[in-house]
């Protein structure tokens, strides 16, 4: 069965809900939204600006419309994790890698929500903690830390909390390599809810129900906030594209929904407490406001990077490494310039048919014009290129109708739904 459309839904819905739901929002949040919803509404449309190709045997044209590179749009947004994974595999180092979940008790859901900086804070308080807590036993070793933050739950509700990929063990500062296998969890949870606490303390307004509410969680808390971090990850590549999947995306899979009936959406997510599926259907407007509640603050950066694999320190550390005995052989593949790959090299990658050769004569079709709704006309080959003689022939041809064109007006879009 073929996956309902977000991208529809939202076309019926969303300039009828736009004012109501305009004002649960900051302002600066609420412009991020629409920046989002906007982009992703005109994705792969001409009027968002488009490429035309020529072929210059039989003068066959195809329009390809530009896509919105939107992490909210499903297409465009998986692209983009695509794109994070496969770099990210080809710059991480190849030790044991542990996978680490820091959450937040429900108290502070809304506080963040109203304040999406706060994340940040949580992103820098966990990198904090697992540091410490690496360090216990009187080592200087500095990890790698690659920390992620997941903003919803399977149900679509707000629910941050931090993903964190760190390397066991870290440089020493006698630039020996030092293993640390093990992270007490109990420590763990407490250093976490020390440093968010004391932090959020600092950062919150200095009133009687936050002092409040710091206290509570404090006392409340005894055994700290909730950390998981059993699953340790021997190959860095199977942990590069395993933590991806906690990428800033869509917060639904357009796979997961059973049913849309005009009013009410239903999808099926995963219950991680009982292990099962659950089914849960939403008044459209609520659907709508779910999906929207995720998109961050333009700008704000949903990976950070610690430790070894901070900018600062990554191409020394790659050095230092190199230099230890036990990383000789080890195949470190940092600061490899990958090149992204073409929409033109992903079709032929996905479908195994080059969506620039002509469908009527064989030959190879070239850029022919690209227009832009903010800039106008960005190139026009009888103005931009070199290819006079061709340009002659296909005004000769068009202003004497020898050549027919069914196909004048064909679009594609850039990347497959």
């Amino acid at each position: 069965m073929a996956s309902i459309s977000i991208k529809s839904i939202f076309n019926e819905f969303w300039y009828i809900i736009f004012v109501e739901l305009s004002v649960i929002y900051s302002e600066i949040h609420w412009d991020s939204i629409t920046e989002n919803v906007e982009k992703m509404l005109n994705c792969r449309k001409p009027s968002g600006g488009y490429a035309e190709y020529i072929c210059p045997r039989c003068f066959e044209k195809k329009k390809v419309a530009f896509t919105c590179k939107c992490r909210f749009c499903t297409s465009c947004g998986k692209r983009y994790i695509e794109e994070w994974v496969e770099k990210t595999v080809n710059n991480i180092f190849d030790v044991p890698h542990r996978h680490i979940i820091f959450t937040i008790p429900q108290e502070l859901r809304n506080i963040i929500f109203m304040d999406r900086s706060l994340i940040k804070v949580m992103m820098d308080c966990a990198a904090k903690t697992a540091l410490e807590v690496l360090q216990r036993k009187k080592s200087d070793a500095v990890p790698g830390i690659l920390a992620i933050v997941h903003t919803f739950g399977g149900d679509l509700k707000f629910n941050p909390h931090v993903h964190m990929l760190i390397t066991e063990g870290g440089l020493t500062s006698d630039k020996q390599w030092d293993d640390i296998p093990f992270l007490p969890y109990s420590l763990l949870r407490k250093k976490w809810q020390y440093y968010l606490l004391t932090e959020l303390k600092a950062k919150l307004p200095k009133n009687r129900e936050n002092s409040r509410l710091i206290d509570y969680l404090f006392k409340s808390k005894n055994n700290g906030f909730y950390v998981n971090a059993e699953k340790k990850m021997t190959s860095a590549r199977y942990a590069a594209r395993y933590i991806g999947r906690y990428m800033a995306r869509p917060a639904l899979a357009e796979y997961r929904i059973v049913r849309y009936e005009g009013n009410t959406v239903t999808f099926w997510y995963k219950d991680h407490k009982t292990n099962r599926n659950v089914t849960m259907t939403l008044e459209v407007k609520e659907f709508i406001k779910r999906l929207i509640d995720h998109i961050p603050l333009k700008g704000f950066k949903m990976v950070r990077r610690y430790g070894m694999y901070s900018r600062r320190s990554k191409s020394i550390s790659i050095k230092v490494l190199q230099k230890c005995k036990r990383f000789i052989q080890m195949s470190i593949e940092f600061v490899k310039d990958l090149k992204p790959m073409s929409w033109r090299e992903r079709l032929i990658r996905s479908f195994g048919k080059d969506p620039l050769i002509c469908p009527k004569c064989g030959g190879e079709m070239l850029l022919w014009y690209i227009w832009h709704p903010e800039y106008g006309t960005i190139f026009e080959l009888s103005r931009d290129g070199p290819f006079e003689k061709i340009i002659e022939k296909v005004h000769k041809n068009q202003e004497s109708k020898i050549v027919k064109d069914p196909y004048k007006h064909i679009q594609v879009g850039l990347f497959p739904i």
